[in-house]
């Protein structure tokens, strides 16, 4: 259900107990962000994806870096803040996830820090170890093999760093990807490892929220 606040939210078929709140990567809010919130709708937990780029879209890397450098990044912390409130209204102050892609991912992180969020899943995105410092909620981290933004040594970072805190972080790189891998609408999509990305991505949302939630 689209709103005036460029938000898309759906909502399970009985009560919801917890939520997520989802952020796209560059290439914007493609029909598979919420395709996706519908799904985690029916695995019972109520599904906010958020749109930074005003419902700009596209499929060209190119055109998606143009937008991402075009984007009111000032503005998006407080997008994703009445994101995650918005959610909490419709759970009852229960527990509230961010899943994020990429670009999404590190806005992702920065709720993460802030403590705005009880699990966060993020798909080829990552903080740095100061970031990881002051994230306390468990963490789900889907990596590519091949990755043209950031090296290994950028992941295996904000890992050690997660755990020397004390933070639950659970770890899966997908081989044969790249970049961009789980995003269904566009060339580098790999069908297979998306599919088993995101069946650990709902078990880890349903069982880290709504396994947590009062009731």
């Amino acid at each position: 259900m689209p709103d005036d606040h460029g938000f898309y939210l759906a909502e399970p078929n009985g009560p919801a107990r917890a939520g997520v709140v989802l952020v796209h990567d560059w290439y914007g809010q493609l029909p598979h962000i919420r395709t996706l919130a519908d799904e985690l709708a029916g695995a019972g937990l109520a599904a906010l994806a958020v749109d930074l780029y005003g419902g700009r879209t596209t499929t060209d890397p190119g055109e998606a870096e143009t937008l991402a450098g075009e984007m009111d990044r000032a503005a998006a912390p407080a997008r994703l803040d009445e994101a995650v409130k918005t959610v909490k209204a419709h759970v009852d102050g229960g527990p509230v996830g961010v899943l994020g892609w990429s670009l999404g991912g590190m806005y992702a992180v920065g709720l993460a820090t802030r403590g705005d969020v009880d699990a966060a899943a993020l798909y080829y995105a990552a903080g740095d170890e100061d970031d990881a410092a002051r994230i306390h909620c468990p963490v789900l981290l889907h990596l590519a093999e091949t990755d043209e933004f950031d090296p290994p040594e950028f992941y295996e970072g904000f890992v050690a760093a997660l755990r020397a805190a004390g933070t639950e972080v659970e770890v899966h790189a997908w081989p044969g990807t790249e970049h961009s891998f789980a995003n269904r609408d566009v060339a580098l999509h790999a069908p297979d490892a998306a599919a088993g990305a995101w069946a650990i991505t709902v078990g880890f949302l349903r069982d880290r929220l709504a396994g947590a939630a009062p009731g």
